[in-house]
């Protein structure tokens, strides 16, 4: 007998194929930066003190500064899923965001396309360009919410009905989720770039005042967050060319790696779609995707961003085109027909909970997590042992290795700085770098700070430097980490 919940839909398939992946590259996000360990710290802080932070509570080198605490719902999100099921907890975290978010653009994509095969193919495509930033922190939230506010615009621009209160709620999530609120300040401005053209060209004349509403209704939000107008400092001070020039993220598309392909193919399909479908194109969309094509360009991380801008885009035009071929149209109406009659979102609820379940029972028979922070990338055993030997006065400390060493050895050590280079500066960040690659003057720089130790990687320019230095003396050190002292 036919059960209509025994069988996955396409957009069930879609979720659980992210779902599944992300757990299985749960390791792998933990070895790319440290940043998760930052906001853990910062999560249980606020948890257990009841109160956000809004200044420096994390170096000695700013310590007290103004600090605008842009992401606290999401780190108190992160510090939950720790505190129930560990490191794995915050990979699951993770991966239903990203499933979800995923799932949220297929539906939308679908919809205006109503050809489920052809949006699931466009949809691989879109989530293969994405994953070169599936990281486990705040920005995976800004992913959910640019799916939620592209699908609430769109519907708005073809007249339907959308509550403003919609977009006010969303925007005062996202604000206090993420930084990347900002997106959706830069999709709205796309929009109503798009309804001044065609109102132009009209004349003004019986106009849906809609899209300069929402504006009205969602902008407002932006500062409604511990630090006020101090989130949005945060996010249009971030434009020195030198840090941005030193972050792997926030350089340019590198189009010889394997991992841009994707991106590029996303690229040239919306070309394609512009040059042979451009009369039947909104002008919103030509705004909207050409400015999130170029910020992907600019920068690395914001290529999911396009993707998942240009799904829908994609998908509703290049449907267009499979209208004329009648075996695929076939072929999409019996997809069509045959997903009416199914109900498999349990599948998504039964793998979410078997996935729990299973990291549970080996958190609790093995005593560790399957996603861990790599011993081999972060100074793990140089940790462990500051745990029994704890050092006094000022740390120095790896860049790359502020936010674990923040998971672990915070609030007894600040460290000199952490990765959120928005904050520390580029001055700070020069005077760092001069210090880690023995530059000259790379004394007085831990001078100034008042250095008594460092940790830092065995090596790195200021290892050998300060083994041969007098005045400081090597106490631990392995194949990662090397921890010196002043005598």
């Amino acid at each position: 007998m036919f059960r209509p919940y025994a069988i996955p839909r396409l957009r069930d398939v879609l979720f659980l194929a992210v779902f599944i992946a992300a757990v299985l590259l749960g390791p792998r996000m933990m070895s790319l930066d440290s940043d998760l360990g930052r906001h853990l710290a910062l999560g249980g802080y606020i948890l257990d003190r009841h109160t956000i932070p809004t200044r420096d509570i994390f170096s000695h080198t700013l310590s007290g500064e103004p600090r605008p605490a842009y992401e606290w719902l999401s780190q108190i999100g992160f510090a939950l899923a720790y505190r129930v099921l560990g490191l794995d907890g915050t990979i699951l975290l993770c991966a239903l965001i990203l499933g979800v978010a995923f799932s949220l653009t297929h539906a939308d994509a679908e919809k205006r396309s109503g050809t489920p095969l052809l949006t699931l193919l466009i949809m691989i495509l879109a989530m293969a360009a994405s994953s070169l930033h599936w990281l486990p922190r705040p920005h995976l939230f800004t992913f959910l919410f640019l799916a939620l506010w592209i699908e609430r615009l769109e519907r708005a621009r073809r007249g339907e009905a959308i509550p403003l209160w919609h977009f006010s709620l969303l925007m005062l999530a996202w604000v206090n989720m993420h930084g990347g609120f900002i997106f959706g300040a830069l999709v709205w401005l796309a929009y109503f770039a798009g309804w001044v053209w065609e109102n132009l060209i009209a004349g003004f004349r019986k106009t849906n005042w809609k899209t300069p509403m929402i504006g009205a209704a969602s902008l407002p939000m932006t500062i409604l967050t511990p630090s006020g107008l101090g989130n949005w400092e945060a996010v249009l001070n971030n434009n020195s060319r030198y840090i941005l020039s030193r972050t792997i993220e926030t350089m340019p598309a590198d189009f010889t790696q394997p991992g841009a392909l994707p991106f590029a193919a996303l690229l040239c399909l919306t070309l394609v779609l512009f040059a042979r479908n451009g009369k039947n194109i909104p002008p919103a969309h030509y705004f909207l995707l050409g400015g999130f094509a170029l910020l992907g360009l600019l920068m690395a991380r914001n290529i999911p961003l396009f993707a998942i801008a240009c799904a829908p885009i994609l998908a509703e035009g290049l449907g267009a085109w499979t209208a004329s071929a009648p075996r695929w149209k076939t072929m999409e109406t019996n997809i069509v027909g045959v997903e009416k009659t199914l109900r498999g979102g349990l599948w998504n609820l039964t793998v979410c909970a078997a996935a729990a379940l299973i990291l549970w029972i080996r958190f609790e028979v093995r005593g560790e997590a399957y996603a861990q922070f790599n011993p081999k990338v972060f100074p793990v055993a140089a940790s462990d042992w500051l745990e029994t030997h704890p050092q006094s006065g000022n740390m120095f400390n790896d860049f790359n290795w502020g936010g674990y060493l923040l998971f672990r050895v915070w609030p007894r050590d600040k460290v000199f700085l952490d990765s959120q280079t928005d904050f520390y500066g580029e001055a700070l960040a020069r005077e760092y770098e001069t210090a880690l690659t023995a530059g000259e003057g790379w004394e007085s720089v831990l001078e100034k700070y008042a250095a008594r130790w460092t940790i830092i990687r065995a090596d790195s320019p200021l290892a050998k430097a300060l083994s041969r230095d007098r005045a400081w003396e090597l106490i631990y050190s392995d194949a990662i980490a090397s921890v010196f002292k002043r005598k």
